[in-house]
Parts: structure tokens; sequence; C-alpha cells
């Protein structure tokens, strides 16, 4: 494994900050910096904040580390209430969601590898709710299928 582009070395509460909904987004690594092998990012989720529609990966594997708070995580057939040192691995192609079902905040690490251009789906994703507007189904599952994310339709 190849190092680093260059050392990142961020203080608590640094890194590149983003809006979505009423939960924010800190990216601490992204795929540029380390030659696209992972991507973390801090997600400060408030109670009934943003939650993704079950999905998939097909190229990536992401992993979840709860910081603060409780956070359902549901991972294949399995849902649990994580608590802070909770660890979740996904295995690519394997479907999963996570929310904050609680009454204060949550803090939760996620990581992605390959990290390849992860942040941008983040990035499209705050545009389409910017100023709490409901996204068409279409842009929505578009940008979903950009970056390497599948929705899992509920029956």
């Amino acid at each position: 494994m190849t190092l680093p582009i260059k050392e990142i070395i961020l203080a608590p509460g640094e890194g590149n900050r983003l809006t979505i909904g009423n939960s924010e987004v800190t990216f601490k690594v992204v795929g540029a910096d380390t030659h696209g092998h992972l991507g973390l990012f801090e997600n400060l989720i408030q109670p009934g904040g943003t939650a993704p529609i079950l999905h998939i990966h097909r190229q990536m594997e992401e992993m979840f580390y709860v910081l603060e708070g409780e956070v359902e995580i549901q991972v294949g057939d399995r849902t649990i209430v994580g608590h802070p040192g909770a660890f979740v691995l996904v295995p690519r192609s394997t479907p999963h969601t996570f929310a904050n079902r609680s009454t204060k905040p949550a803090k939760l690490l996620i990581m992605f590898t390959p990290g390849g251009e992860r942040e941008k789906y983040f990035e499209g994703l705050a545009a389409l709710l910017k100023d709490g507007q409901k996204p068409n189904r279409e842009a929505f599952i578009e940008l979903m299928r950009q970056f390497d994310q599948e929705p899992v339709e509920m029956e």
C-alpha cells in the first residue's frame, strides 16, 4: 500500500464540513488523499436526521464506528443499536442503512474502501436536499448509481 500523498493531521472538529439536511458530514480523508485506497468521514446525525435508504455498494466495503450516542445500523438481515465503540463491516453487495432514532445527537465514523470520490456523492446529496427540498427520485437514483450506490427495493 502506498502512503498518503501528504500527511494529514486534524484536530477535533477539523476537516471539510458539509450539511446534509439536519446532519453534518466532516471529510477527514478522501480518496484523493490516499491514492484512492480509502476515505474516512465523520457524520454528526441529529435525532431524526438524514438517513440513507437501504442500499448496496458493488465496488466497495463500508465500515461504521459509533463515536457518540446511539446509531441504529441495519446490515443484511440484522439490525443493531450501536453505542460508542460499536463497529460494523458491510461487505460489498450487502444491503445496509443507518439512522439516529434516539432523542440525542449521535456521531459515527464512516470508512469506505476503496475511497474513490465518495465525497462527491455527499456533495451531490447536499445539493439535492438544499433548503429542505425533496429531490426528484430520478435525480436521486442517478446520483446514487454514479457513486456505486444501488437502492434496495423493499417488498
